[in-house]
């Protein structure tokens, strides 16, 4: 194979230490032609010099940070799967990262087996965005406004429609991170009437489609706790849409949607359930009268940020 044939991947950390790590485990995989840069420009430089199939770049560098570098490059190349490299002490910075774009965080130092895991997942991200078309918004919006359990054949437990089947593929296009790592992809904090407060999303998901998610979780929520969830007496509800769940957490004020592939252990469970009950104590006062006014609960995000540090990788 040619060296026109191979696909590129660009690594940049100031670290010389790091940069001769990868560049002896990609020894390994001849099908990829690794490209190293020592700092940000550097990279912006050769990312201008031929197409990339992925990016790998640290966070803490001198002059332009990582994070400034993944702005950066999401505006040129938003679809460029970019995996960040981190400590575990800077777990902010790896959420910073998260809602800029990246597709994902590695521990540092980094492995051979997470190298190569991110690789494999950024060839599913390509091959995934290749095979399908883009969504249509206007046909999803209506479709939510518009949620009949009885149309779409929900009246019974387990029963599924046409309709119902196209609306799961399209949250799950719109929600879920194909090269995603971790098990979280989204958390939404939502008022009963199921406006979002705030959310933390792996994918770059704009404020309108935010609102219109929002508005169908609810929906959903209320209509399985009606006809399926009757008899439970959990303050968690999980509902699976395909190979996605959504798990719900209900406080007095506030509901927690958390959307994840995967399984989620009790710890995690009782992570979500934490979180709520500490937003609505802090907040017990604004929200009994809550006027929609975002502002007042600007602690919001601190809480869903917190709460994916805690439950989005698998603890091994």
């Amino acid at each position: 194979m040619s060296d026109e044939e191979l696909r590129n991947i660009i690594a940049v950390d100031d670290d010389f230490a790091v940069r001769m790590a990868l560049d002896f485990m990609f020894k390994k995989w001849p099908e990829y032609n690794l490209i190293l840069a020592e700092d940000p420009n550097d990279a912006l430089t050769k990312l201008d010099e031929r197409e990339y199939m992925m990016m790998f770049s640290d966070i803490n560098m001198p002059v332009m940070s990582g994070l400034d570098l993944l702005k950066i490059v999401k505006e040129k190349k938003p679809d460029l799967p970019v995996v960040m490299l981190t400590s575990e002490t800077d777990i902010q910075n790896s959420i910073t990262a998260f809602r800029y774009g990246a597709m994902d965080y590695l521990l540092k130092p980094p492995t051979i087996a997470t190298v190569r895991g991110a690789i494999d997942k950024a060839v599913e991200y390509i091959e995934e965005q290749n095979s399908k078309g883009s969504i249509n918004m206007d046909d999803f919006k209506d479709m939510v406004e518009n949620f009949s359990p009885e149309e779409m054949g929900l009246t019974k437990s387990g029963s599924k429609s046409t309709e119902f089947t196209k609306l799961v593929t399209m949250l799950q296009e719109k929600l879920i991170h194909p090269g995603k790592i971790g098990r979280i992809h989204n958390l939404f904090l939502l008022s009963k009437s199921g406006i979002v407060i705030s959310n933390l999303s792996a994918k770059n998901v704009e404020q309108t489609d935010v609102d219109i998610m929002g508005g169908m979780f609810t929906a959903v929520k209320d209509f399985m706790e009606d006809a399926v969830s009757a008899s439970t007496t959990s303050s968690l509800n999980d509902i699976q849409f395909g190979n996605f769940h959504v798990k719900f957490a209900s406080g007095a004020f506030s509901e927690l949607a958390v959307v994840y592939t995967g399984i989620l252990d009790q710890e995690a469970e009782d992570s979500i359930t934490d979180t709520l009950i500490a937003f609505e104590l802090e907040n017990m006062k604004i929200l009994e009268n809550w006027d929609g006014d975002m502002a007042k609960l600007d602690t919001s995000a601190k809480h869903l940020e917190s709460l994916f540090a805690a439950i989005d990788k698998d603890k091994s």
